[in-house]
């Protein structure tokens, strides 16, 4: 878990206890006398940091990407769909509604999930549902990725750091431009007569996975990514002061374990547990059985690794002050009503050229519980 997030006041201190115990567990390092491996922590020359047993290479190719010409259905009741694509080898899939009639014309949307045990492009289904809503008047395209190592329920491959290594964040921030420059762009303009005034897509990222969406920003003009919205996002702080090495290679170490590091998922995937923590620390109210349903089904051993990187900081290795401070498109931030870190972010409006705050009813997963006002906000 993230150290930094608001807790919900007025919840019984049973449960403040039981999660305060497993925040220890997964961040103290162990005094039993056991030896963890050693990290393969490595930064390079591109201030890149490189988590995996293997060194890879870096590389700006995009590869020839083709959607599954047989996508299957999230739900009946809805047109959303499973497709997948290959990206330098990997298989990897994204959710996909098509745009409603006369929306076609419009920008592409983009969803970036959130890292966390049992996460993956599920996260956006209710916002995606409610585009197709008659208050929301409509939906353009919408793709919801799943990052490199996430999404194994629904085909993507799982990845072991053993076999072959990621840098972060680049690796997932490369994923997501094989995608919309091989997917997404040549979808939403074909058709179109006059394409050198094409406007981009609109990318929308949660949570503490923020700097991914800064970097595709950064790294890709209007013509491709042509707004950036960040609902929940890490206090401005956070993105710009990296996490030491020291605590790196102590944080990759503990959750990497075999012993301790399996112990703490083993709880923490746990039904009971991830209700206690969603209940405190992402939900104003109460989560909902559909939230705790997909969580579990996503909790696969094999899909511990992302968040293993994710939770040991590797993807906060260096500051993100100059991508924020240089950034050429429209920034949105959205923040829960319910957040105490609020405040802390109001940085973003005056270190950033072009970025607006706003403030929704929830808390610090507003995609999920508040998915008609988000979608209202990113439509503005």
């Amino acid at each position: 878990m993230k150290v930094g997030m608001a807790v919900k006041t007025g919840k019984c201190w049973s449960s403040c206890i039981v999660l305060i115990g497993l925040v220890s567990i997964v961040f103290l390092p162990p005094s039993l006398g056991f030896v963890l491996p050693k990290a393969s922590l490595i930064v390079n020359e591109e201030n890149y940091v490189y988590f995996g047993e293997k060194c890879g290479t870096l590389s700006s190719s995009i590869d020839s990407t083709i959607p599954d010409g047989n996508p299957s259905l999230v739900d009946q009741g809805t047109s959303i769909s499973i497709r997948k694509y290959k990206h330098k080898g990997w298989n990897l899939s994204y959710l996909y509604k098509p745009p409603s009639p006369g929306n076609e014309m419009k920008a592409p949307i983009v969803l970036i999930h959130p890292v966390g045990i049992g996460l993956s492009s599920w996260f956006w289904e209710k916002l995606m549902e409610e585009y197709g809503s008659q208050e929301a008047g409509g939906n353009p395209a919408i793709y919801a990725v799943d990052l490199i190592g996430c999404g194994l329920e629904n085909g993507s491959d799982k990845w072991d750091p053993e076999e072959e290594g990621l840098f972060f964040p680049l690796s997932w921030v490369q994923g997501v431009e094989t995608l919309i420059q091989s997917v997404v762009l040549p979808e939403c303009r074909k058709g179109k007569k006059d394409q050198s005034n094409s406007s981009g897509c609109v990318v929308v990222v949660q949570g503490g996975i923020a700097n991914v969406g800064v970097m595709l920003a950064s790294r890709n003009p209007g013509s491709v990514v042509s707004r950036l919205i960040m609902t929940s996002p890490p206090i401005f702080k956070d993105m710009i002061n990296p996490v030491p090495q020291d605590e790196l290679e102590r944080n990759y170490n503990f959750l990497r374990s075999k012993i301790w590091g399996s112990l703490a998922f083993a709880l923490l995937e746990t039904r009971p547990i991830i209700r206690i923590f969603s209940n405190l620390i992402l939900f104003k109210e109460e989560c909902d059985e559909s939230w705790l349903d997909k969580t579990i089904n996503g909790a696969y051993v094999e899909a511990r690794t992302p968040i293993q990187a994710f939770n040991a900081g590797l993807l906060n290795h260096r500051s993100f002050e100059e991508e924020l401070s240089t950034l050429e498109q429209p920034v949105l931030v959205l923040s829960g009503s319910s957040d105490k870190r609020n405040e802390d972010r109001n940085m973003y409006a005056t270190k950033m050229k072009n970025c607006t705050m706003r403030v929704l009813d929830g808390l610090n997963v507003l995609p999920y519980e508040n998915a008609r006002d988000t979608v209202e906000a990113i439509e503005k």
